[in-house]
């Protein structure tokens, strides 16, 4: 059989596109090696990393490129070894260019064998990961620096990296976490709503709040759950998209918070109080501005009052509060006519002449709510009021006792 006119290949043409290719590439060296690691050929990447030309290494053992320490304890030569028993040896380490220069090399080792198996040579291929490793070694290091616990997550939800702000707030090593899916962090009843969290975050990476509104608790090893505040970002990757979360443990902040809050409570329980000032009579010196939660809890305060106190009369004193709008009127007519269903009274003091100006003015209608200029005058008033329901209840007795309503 004959091999067609022009399919004939030509050994030496084939190896010689086979160099140029290996030339082409400027950003990784390509070595040929013999047996014994000795440099048989030499690429243009080579040259370009090293600074050695090809006439200045063909014959030199590959050792040349170890730095000194390596060399003395004959590194090369385990690297062969290790390459002919396992066929292919992928490794890190130092190198060293023809100035002096130190770099970091990532170097794959792989034998090259003839038909009756035996090693004929080597390929090493060396990628400088200098940059690389410094700009990971800086990551790693701002990472592990930053004050709150961080945990970096795989899209697939797999914890990747975490710092050891992250190990103390949780109490786990970090060769605990690392590869398992995030909601190891989270407590057990909260675990399915953290799973359509997450996903959303994947589904649309953009900085932000993770929950924001929402009450957020993370678990540690011993099973304790405690508050916290997550801040989500997106991390572009050679291996695709990561997520950093950021997490905070707010437990003291949400105690200083309740603390505040009750703090305030108190406060306003004080500055609305309600006091028994005869029998059956009430007062409530109201002082500075009505809003609305103050207003719910004056409305509350008084009626449980009088509820106790069976109270018939509820004196409102206004003279501490600077200005009537219809946002206090409302508050003021809500309460009385809260009051007027437990059978109480109100009668509303202290109304100097710019607040009846500014009620008439605004057009406030307080309905049948008796006032007075003081709270004595009220408080006469409220006597009054008094003896007038004493006097018609005897009244009704008599009339009963009489038989008038039989």
């Amino acid at each position: 059989m004959t091999t067609p006119p022009g399919d004939e290949q030509d050994p030496q043409a084939g190896l010689r596109d086979l160099e140029s290719m290996l030339d082409a590439i400027t950003d990784q060296a390509v070595i040929k090696l013999d047996p014994g690691g000795e440099v048989v050929r030499w690429s243009q990447g080579a040259q370009v990393m090293t600074g050695y030309a090809e006439r200045e290494v063909v014959g030199r053992p590959v050792s040349m490129l170890h730095v000194e320490e390596d060399r003395g304890a004959r590194l090369a030569e385990q690297e062969l070894a290790s390459a002919r028993e396992e066929g292919r040896l992928e490794f890190q380490g130092w190198r060293i260019r023809k100035s002096g220069e130190r770099f970091l090399a990532r170097i794959v080792l792989t034998p090259v064998r003839g038909e009756d198996g035996a090693v004929t040579g080597f390929v090493k291929v060396i990628r400088d990961v200098t940059e690389s490793a410094r700009a990971e070694s800086l990551f790693h290091g701002l990472l592990e620096s930053a004050p709150d616990a961080m945990v970096i997550i795989s899209t697939d939800a797999r914890i990747v990296l975490v710092n050891r702000q992250a190990e103390a707030l949780f109490g786990s090593e970090r060769q605990e976490l690392v590869g398992r899916e995030i909601e190891v962090l989270v407590p057990p009843r909260f675990r399915d709503r953290h799973v359509g969290h997450r996903s959303d975050f994947l589904a649309h990476p953009l900085l932000r709040p993770m929950g924001a509104g929402l009450e957020l608790y993370g678990m540690r090893r011993d099973g304790t759950e405690f508050p916290v505040e997550i801040s989500l970002s997106p991390l572009e990757t050679a291996e695709g998209v990561l997520v950093a979360a950021a997490i905070r443990d707010v437990t003291e902040r949400r105690e200083t918070e309740q603390r505040l809050q009750r703090q305030r409570d108190e406060i306003l329980e004080l500055s609305t109080p309600v006091i028994q000032v005869w029998d059956k009579v009430l007062a409530l010196p109201i002082i500075g501005t009505l809003d609305t939660l103050r207003a719910t809890r004056l409305t509350e305060g008084l009626l449980e009052k009088i509820a106790q106190t069976q109270a018939e009369v509820a004196i409102l004193d206004i003279s501490g509060v600077p200005t009537i709008d219809t946002q206090v009127a409302q508050h003021l007519l809500k309460t009385v006519q809260a009051a007027a269903l437990m059978g109480t009274v109100s009668i509303m003091s202290g109304v100097r002449p710019e607040t009846a100006q500014s009620m008439v003015h605004l057009g406030i209608d307080m309905g049948r709510l008796r006032s007075r200029n003081t709270l004595q005058d009220a408080l006469q008033l409220a006597l009054a009021v008094l003896a007038e329901r004493a006097g018609t209840a005897k009244t009704a007795a008599r009339a009963l006792s009489a038989g008038e309503w039989a």
